[in-house]
């Protein structure tokens, strides 16, 4: 049977309808597993197994297992023959199609494909998605020559694509990521390879900042790439910088703070859950005491906790020092940010109008993996 990671988070109704057909698939093929891990990124063999003349002192069940191994080797496929296959993968095969990608996925050389659902690319501007080049560039990122495991990818710490991007894979208590990317499912191998499912695209580097800047603001925000969900241990530090101050996504301990104004800062490893749970967090910084616009943000964030919604007031503190010698804040260059999923609005000063559109816009959005 073709191994799911073993620490995904739950089992997942949309994986078992789009893998449907990869899982019975890669059923058929997947490579045994190592008896000892390795550090070394190695290949996995995925040639369907060779039929056996061994005799047995059973002749039907001699002739049954005969059957059986003839019978893997024909159901054997290539990579883009699995995705033809599945449902909920017809986006991706198209462009895998329309970029050429599609050549290298019927070929006999040994890839390791990064596939997503149809819902991943919806999501992308629809500027992105007409953009030929572009789009060929994002499907590049999602292919590594030679097959290797989800567990060999980890443990290798980073291994360049075909567009030469670093692909980090990484594990944290709930689940795992590649480059920030959510993973649903691994380890589903054909005749020239082996399929991963993430749920967001993976995006060139070079690119981000203009893909990003695609996205619709209603309040001036900016929308970041995705840096995952995993869970990290209470205590411990991001093994990822994040990519915005403050943080919008990544890695975070198991627990949310309660929806109510502090004075105190916690770490943003603390905080970045209550995003995950369709959460809204303004952040304050003030050089010197600022007791008027606390105030203001107090008294704008208050209706809302009593409400019942998802929203906090926490300081940023660049200057604060945890008992370990830590920073754990950094400046965010302005005295008010509202920060969301994957969304940072940042005001030079109080403005409730777009901080009201704001938590209007994103609040009570789940960010769970499902």
């Amino acid at each position: 049977m073709s191994r799911l990671l073993s620490y995904t988070r739950r089992p997942y109704a949309l994986l078992g309808i789009i893998l449907f057909g990869l899982v019975f698939t890669a059923c058929q093929s997947t490579p045994p597993a190592a008896d000892e891990p390795t550090a070394t990124v190695a290949p996995v063999a995925t040639d369907p197994p060779a039929p056996t003349d061994t005799p047995s002192a059973d002749s039907n069940a001699t002739a049954s297992t005969q059957e059986d191994t003839n019978a893997e080797a024909a159901q054997a496929v290539s990579l883009m023959a699995m995705l033809q296959r599945a449902e909920g993968l017809e986006d991706f095969v198209s462009y895998a199609e329309s970029s050429g990608l599609a050549e290298k996925l019927e070929g006999d050389a040994l890839y390791t494909l990064f596939v997503t659902p149809n819902a991943a690319f919806d999501a992308l501007p629809e500027q992105v998605r007409n953009d030929a080049d572009l789009m060929a560039q994002i499907m590049d990122e999602h292919l590594i020559e030679g097959a290797f495991l989800i567990q060999a990818l980890i443990e290798a710490g980073g291994t360049p694509n075909v567009a030469g991007t670093d692909i980090v894979v990484m594990r944290g208590g709930t689940g795992g990521t590649v480059n920030g990317s959510n993973i649903l499912g691994a380890d589903f191998a054909g005749t020239n390879g082996v399929i991963h499912v993430l749920d967001t695209l993976l995006l060139p580097p070079a690119q981000q900042a203009e893909i990003m800047a695609l996205y619709p603001s209603v309040a001036g925000e900016v929308t970041y790439v995705m840096q995952g969900n995993i869970h990290i241990e209470q205590g411990e530090t991001s093994p990822v910088a994040y990519n915005s101050t403050p943080p919008t996504s990544g890695p975070h301990y198991p627990n949310i703070v309660a929806w109510q104004v502090y004075e105190e800062p916690f770490a943003y490893e603390h905080v970045i859950h209550n995003l995950e749970d369709s959460g809204v967090l303004i952040y304050y910084q003030c050089a010197e005491p600022c007791p008027a616009l606390f105030q203001q943000l107090s008294d704008f964030a208050q209706p809302y906790i009593d409400a019942g919604r998802h929203v906090a007031v926490v300081p940023n503190d660049p200057s604060w020092t945890t008992a370990a010698g830590v920073h754990p804040h950094a400046d965010m260059g302005a005295p008010i940010a509202v920060v969301a999923w994957q969304k940072l609005l940042k005001l030079d000063e109080f403005d409730g109008d777009k901080m009201a559109q704001f938590i209007e816009a994103y609040e009570g959005i789940d960010h769970h993996v499902k």
